[in-house]
């Protein structure tokens, strides 16, 4: 207990640690738990960053999340870009635009992480270039739009993925673990309605005698396969009845219907047995 006396405490101040419990008797600390659960999508395990996670000692639950790439908790919704994926995003900027939207609508706070290179300068235009106007093809003047059209939308800059893994533990800190189900659940329902609205661009009928149930169940299973968007699902859905014909088709046609990388994951999935 701390003295009222003159002497003060046995500590310099004449306090003891907030993080002491002397009420068992034995001085014994009060040890917070670490916050560890991460829901990770698939496709980000082409990264260094999932395997740096792990190796820091979190929980790495694989998702295919329809919004984010990374899921910290009911609140932190993190998008990673490296450098040059956020060169091509601005270049495309209807895209980022459409994530920051999606990230914003879902969670309290959505992260757009910039993740550079560790052996590359730490900057993202060189100083020379910036000016003070805004200019259209200038990287830093779209960065500005962009966060002026999602004020909520907060900006980590990381130096390299373990620069990452120190900053996702203290956003973690005070905060309840990730619900994966609920992470994957989310954007799930926008996603079929641009889908199943589409009109006669689509590929389900309202009128089949099957009904909007077996529709919906078939458009979310198409949605978590992997390589699978709402951009290309509505391809696919064009030129094909079901799931079933979809896995018989050849690498070409896949590639033609849902894009290079996107048709190769479908037809490695479709044809990897289920024993190595």
């Amino acid at each position: 207990q701390q003295s009222h006396g003159g002497g003060g405490g046995s500590y310099a101040d004449g306090t003891l640690p907030l993080s002491m419990d002397t009420r068992t008797g034995r001085g014994k600390q009060n040890v917070i738990k670490e916050r560890r659960d991460i829901a990770v999508d698939v496709c980000e395990f082409r990264a260094k960053l999932p395997s740096v996670l792990h190796q820091g000692r979190m929980r790495i639950a694989p998702a295919t999340l329809i919004v984010g790439d990374y899921i910290l908790s009911d609140v932190h919704c993190v998008e990673r870009k490296s450098i040059s994926d956020f060169y091509q995003s601005m270049d495309n900027s209807s895209r980022l635009k459409e994530q920051a939207e999606k990230m914003a609508k879902y969670y309290k706070i959505p992260i757009l992480l910039l993740e550079f290179d560790p052996d590359k300068t730490f900057q993202l235009q060189n100083a020379n270039d910036l000016g003070g106007e805004i200019r259209k093809n200038s990287i830093t003047s779209k960065l500005c739009i962009l966060v002026t059209a999602f004020p909520m939308l907060r900006i980590l800059w990381s130096r390299s993925p373990h620069e990452t893994l120190k900053v996702f533990k203290k956003l973690k800190r005070n905060h309840q673990e990730v619900d994966v189900d609920k992470a994957i659940e989310i954007g799930t329902n926008d996603a079929m309605d641009e889908l199943l609205g589409g009109g006669p661009g689509g590929c389900y009928n309202e009128d089949d005698d099957e009904g909007d149930g077996a529709n919906e169940a078939a458009v979310q299973m198409l949605l978590r396969l992997p390589g699978v968007t709402s951009h290309n699902a509505r391809n696919i859905m064009k030129e094909c009845d079901s799931i079933a014909e979809l896995a018989e088709m050849s690498r070409e046609k896949l590639k033609l219907l849902a894009g290079q990388k996107a048709g190769q994951k479908l037809f490695t999935f479709f044809r990897q047995p289920f024993s190595g």
